[in-house]
C-alpha cells in the first residue's frame, strides 16, 4: 500500500499573549482539516515519552531507525541534504550566518540568523577561500537556505564530540568551540572550529554583500 505520510515539523508551539492560545489554535487550517477528517490521526513520542525530539531524531525514529545508535547530529544531515560530499571519518556542522560587531577584538552577536540574507551564496566562494592548511585540515562550506548553511572538516584525528559556537543569545559574545572529551582529537576539532569561525568573520567582515548590507 502506498500512503502520503505529512509531518508538519514544527507545527506545534507555545501559548501566546493571544488569549493563551498558540498560533496553530488561532490559525485557519481547512486543508490541515480535511486532511485530518479523510486520514488517520495518532499521538506518538517519537523519542521517548517526557524526551523533547528534535527535528532531526525525530525523522530517524519515525523511518525506523534508532536515534541513540545511529544519530550524529545535525550537520550530516544538513550537509547530505544540500548534495555536499561527505565521507568516513568527515565531520560535519550545521552552520548559521550570523551579524557580529566587533567590540575590543571581542566579537559580539547582534543578529544570530544575519536577517535571514538572501546572499549566503554570494559569501560561499569567499567562505571557501579560507586557508587551514596550516592545521592540517580541509574544508569544504556551503550556503543553503536564507542563513543556513554546512561546514564540512576533513582530516586526520578528528572528532564530533566538541561544543558549537553559537551563544543562543544576543548581545554577547560569539562562544568559542570546546572538547567535549578529554582526547587530541576532541581539542584539535576544537581548535580547528574556531580558527575557522575567526578567519570567516576576517574575509567577510570587508565583503561586498556585508558592505552593502551595513549602508542599508
Amino acid at each position: 500500500m502506498r500512503a502520503i505520510l505529512v509531518i508538519a515539523d514544527g507545527l506545534g508551539g507555545r501559548p501566546t499573549d493571544m488569549g493563551g492560545a498558540t498560533c496553530l489554535e488561532r490559525a485557519r487550517t481547512p486543508n490541515l482539516d480535511e486532511l485530518a477528517r479523510k486520514g488517520a490521526l495518532g499521538l506518538m513520542d517519537p523519542i521517548a515519552p517526557g524526551v523533547r525530539p528534535g527535528s532531526d531524531t525525530s525523522h530517524l525514529s519515525i523511518f525506523g531507525y534508532d536515534p541513540y545508535r545511529v544519530y550524529t547530529g545535525r550537520g550530516a544531515f544538513e550537509a547530505l541534504g544540500i548534495g555536499m560530499d561527505v565521507r568516513g571519518g568527515d565531520v560535519c556542522f550545521r552552520a548559521n550566518f550570523a551579524t557580529v560587531e566587533d567590540r575590543n577584538g571581542e566579537l559580539i552577536v547582534v543578529d544570530r540568523r544575519a536577517g535571514r540574507l538572501t546572499e549566503g551564496k554570494e559569501l560561499e566562494g569567499a567562505i571557501n577561500e579560507i586557508d587551514l592548511s596550516d592545521l592540517g585540515v580541509e574544508f569544504s562550506f556551503r550556503a543553503s537556505t536564507e542563513h543556513r548553511g554546512a561546514l564540512v572538516l576533513r582530516g586526520e584525528g578528528l572528532s564530533p564530540a566538541v561544543s558549537d559556537t553559537d551563544p543562543h543569545q544576543v548581545g554577547v559574545p560569539v562562544a568559542e568551540a570546546q572538547p567535549k572529551e578529554n582526547t587530541e582529537a576532541a581539542r584539535r576539532t576544537a581548535k580547528v572550529l574556531n580558527a575557522f569561525s575567526r578567519r570567516a568573520y576576517d574575509v567577510l567582515r570587508d565583503h561586498p554583500v556585508n558592505l552593502r548590507r551595513a549602508s542599508e
